[in-house]
């Protein structure tokens, strides 16, 4: 049998001004025809899950176009287009096919369509006959709508956050491609929504309230009739219509059950919204605790600069307060590429003056100046080792490790999450050593970090993925919803 595969994955940050485009794609992971079983053959993702499923089932795997790129604004309209015609010339050209297996986010956003994963799909279903299998998947921060349900004959979310299960989900959906396909089964599905805005730090699915809500999703998967069950936390900070909480169920033709078993999930989790919510200390309390930690290593957390959410990464906030309280055996890792080329003007171990950060913006703090000395050059290649993105290889580009004395300073061309302990490792710095280690992001980061953190310490930070969303200004969220309005 003939399997189409491919995807384009992109979460949109609408709050954010730099907009998404093919050059940024193409940084990251941009790759079209055979280049993509090459490159993502092997690894944690959707896509090796999709490709060891063909290889179980036998099937005669098609690839097409797989576009991948690191969270920012929305995509250029060009830039949807390209791709999208990309998508769909490729199976156009492909000739008969069986089905097709695609990876999307949900909460992709372009400047010419608010629910571009939507907007692909529908396009695909116009190429395919309603009878052929189309499976999807989808990112836990999905905004799930109507749309990618009506135009997709299952969508296989993630049941982790952070992050650990996108090759089993890939996997899933090939076998129920393989159900579909070999054994006739004709799959229903239906979405449950809920008007909510979980805060990002209670939508980790290994504690509750979220935990408990995974749990019951899994007892209804252990119904005969209920093929997957996904809950999708939603992407608070794409500003579009139908943003936030959604529970979507596909069931193996009885539309009732899957109806049944997404509202009462849907219910349990709005029954809860209050413990959905969570006050960070502000960012000099935030330090000060790390600080004064005995032993260990205390990972403090910038919320508001959440790079995997579309942040520029560069907030400096917290670096001056590390610096304000004289920390001691502290990292901190910010894009700069301009302060990457003067470090490598400078040469290593050289001493340098550097003015870091807050470039980008005004929303993550202002610049701010720097002196140490270069101990480290690097081409910020680096190559995944762990649950997340295992095996996939990341480039930061260029990259300068400055001593301050108290503070490794870690300069990179490009925005990277600190998703890998690699990424510290490739440079000759080991984590587990630190005292404290500066990370712009939420949760993510806990799949690397949390094995080896005395504490996590989040703190209140300002910036486009701030904790708190009453801090931003939504145009086109429906109304109301919670916390923005007091239901």
């Amino acid at each position: 049998m003939r399997i189409a595969v491919g995807g384009i994955f992109h979460e949109s940050n609408t709050f954010i001004s730099q907009a998404m485009t093919m050059e940024k794609f193409a940084e990251k992971h941009l790759h079209f025809g055979a280049e993509i079983i090459s490159r993502w053959r092997g690894t944690c993702s959707e896509m090796g899950g999709f490709l060891e499923g063909a290889k179980r089932f036998s099937y005669d795997v098609v690839p097409t176009v797989m576009a991948w790129g690191m969270p920012c604004g929305p995509l250029t309209a060009g830039t949807f287009e390209t791709l999208s015609r990309e998508l769909t010339s490729r199976l156009e050209a492909a000739g008969p096919l069986d089905g097709i297996l695609l990876s999307l986010h949900g909460a992709m956003v372009s400047d010419n369509y608010s629910d571009g994963d939507g907007e692909i799909l529908r396009r695909v279903r116009t190429l395919a006959s309603p009878a052929m299998p189309l499976v999807v998947t989808s990112d836990y921060h999905a905004n799930l709508t109507e749309e990618m349900v009506r135009w997709a004959d299952a969508i296989i979310g993630y049941d982790t956050y952070p992050h650990v299960d996108q090759y089993d989900r890939g996997l899933e959906a090939a076998e129920l491609l393989n159900l579909m396909l070999r054994e006739g089964v004709r799959p229903c599905s239906y979405l449950a929504r809920r008007p909510m805005l979980p805060h990002i730090l209670r939508q980790v699915t290994a504690i509750p309230p979220m935990s408990d809500a995974m749990a019951l999703a899994h007892e209804y998967e252990r119904r005969p009739e209920i093929l997957n069950v996904t809950v999708a936390a939603g992407f608070a900070y794409c500003d579009v219509p139908d943003g936030g909480l959604a529970v979507a169920v596909t069931s193996s033709g009885n539309n009732h059950a899957a109806r049944e078993a997404a509202e009462s999930i849907a219910d349990s989790i709005w029954r809860r919204r209050k413990e959905f919510h969570v006050t960070l200390p502000a960012p000099d309390e935030a330090v000060r605790k790390a600080i004064s930690a005995p032993d260990g290593l205390s990972v403090v957390v910038d919320v508001g600069d959440n790079i995997g959410a579309g942040t520029p990464g560069d907030g400096t906030v917290l670096l001056a307060e590390l610096l304000r309280q004289g920390a001691r055996g502290a990292l901190v890792l910010l894009p700069d590429p301009e302060g990457v080329s003067r470090a490598v003007s400078a040469g290593a171990r050289e001493r340098v003056r550097l003015s870091v950060g807050g470039k980008t913006d005004s929303h993550h703090g202002s610049p701010v100046e720097i002196e140490g000395v270069v101990r480290t050059l690097s081409d910020g290649v680096f190559r995944n080792i762990g649950p997340m993105y295992d095996g996939l290889t990341e480039d930061q580009g260029r990259t300068a490790v400055i001593d301050t004395g108290g503070i490794f300073v870690v300069l990179t061309e490009r925005r990277i999450p600190m998703w890998n302990l690699q990424q510290l490792r490739a440079l000759g710095i080991e984590p587990t050593q630190l005292r404290i280690i500066l990370v712009k992001g939420a949760v993510a980061h806990r799949a690397a970090y949390g094995p080896i953190a005395k504490q996590m310490i989040e703190a209140d930070t300002p910036g486009l993925s701030a904790g708190n969303v009453r801090k931003l200004s939504f145009q086109r969220l429906k109304r109301p919803i919670y916390p923005l309005d007091p239901i």
